[in-house]
């Protein structure tokens, strides 16, 4: 059974609050206040268009993402600002799970049978596929309204020098427009090398990550890549600020490694995913 969305628009990017939580306020850093909020920056152009550009904005993916916690299929099809998105995988009693979301509606069965859904329910439901859409396709939404940049130049991870970038979001523009992110970059390709946010809050709940990439290939004129998932869990409110290679090599273990596998893409020729 489907729950039609009212007519207001659904952000381009929002991040499940199950897996991200709000921050708490913080005292910006000297680089941050130097750094202005923009709409664009030409880095982050410059790795979406390395990433895949315009091949993102008219193609169907269907793939697989496997990591410790288990996997799911994706399938995602794009077409200019119309998206359909699917995330298929089991519950926890092994049923087979199926929630699509698109512009217009969202949908959820369970072995096949329809489940219903109210606002409540359906909001919950779009967050979950937002949420496993999002990662597997970065840096693609990073230039939707309501996303915000700051340049905070050139940081140096294992040798290398990386351009660093902080995400926020326009106040209301999503389910967790409190969210903040680090992005770090190849300065000449533009190539997303590891990104982190944190989540939760408190002693017990608290946490950061970091993802650096590895194992990238292109599928289709689309970039993808596996990553490292590294962090900490807990300690008190962390903020996503703290995450530098000096506190990463002090703080951080290796959580898992999140595979992105059994990758098609195929351009848009019109209709549903399959």
């Amino acid at each position: 059974m489907s729950y039609r969305t009212p007519s207001f628009q659904i952000p381009g990017l929002v991040v499940s609050s199950l897996l991200l939580s709000f921050l708490v306020p913080f005292a910006a850093s000297a680089e941050e206040a130097a750094a202005a909020k923009v709409d664009r920056l030409p880095i982050v152009d410059r790795a979406i268009e390395f990433h895949g550009g315009d091949v993102y904005r008219s193609s169907e993916t269907k793939l697989t993402i496997r990591s410790k916690s288990g996997a799911f299929e994706l399938i995602s099809r794009m077409d200019g600002d119309r998206y359909d998105h699917t995330v298929v995988g089991k519950t926890s009693d092994g049923k087979v799970r199926r929630v699509r979301s698109t512009n217009d509606t969202v949908e959820e069965t369970r072995d096949g049978v329809a489940v219903p859904l109210d606002e409540t329910t359906a909001k919950r439901d779009r967050d979950f596929v937002n949420a496993r859409v999002y990662f597997p396709f970065l840096p693609f939404r990073l230039n939707d309204p309501g996303v915000y940049k700051q340049d905070l130049g050139l940081e140096t991870w294992d040798g290398r020098s990386l351009h660093k970038v902080k995400v926020t979001f326009e106040a209301g523009s999503s389910t967790d427009a409190n969210d903040e992110y680090l992005y770090w970059f190849d300065p000449e390709t533009g190539r997303l090398e590891q990104f982190a946010y944190s989540f939760g809050t408190g002693a017990e709940n608290g946490g950061l990550r970091l993802r650096k990439g590895f194992n990238y290939r292109r599928v289709g004129g689309l970039l993808f890549f596996d990553s490292e998932n590294w962090g900490v869990d807990g300690g008190g409110d962390l903020r996503v600020e703290q995450v530098t290679p000096e506190y990463a090599a002090r703080s951080f273990e290796k959580i898992s490694t999140v595979v992105v596998e059994d990758v098609s893409v195929a351009p848009v020729e019109g209709g549903s995913p399959s």
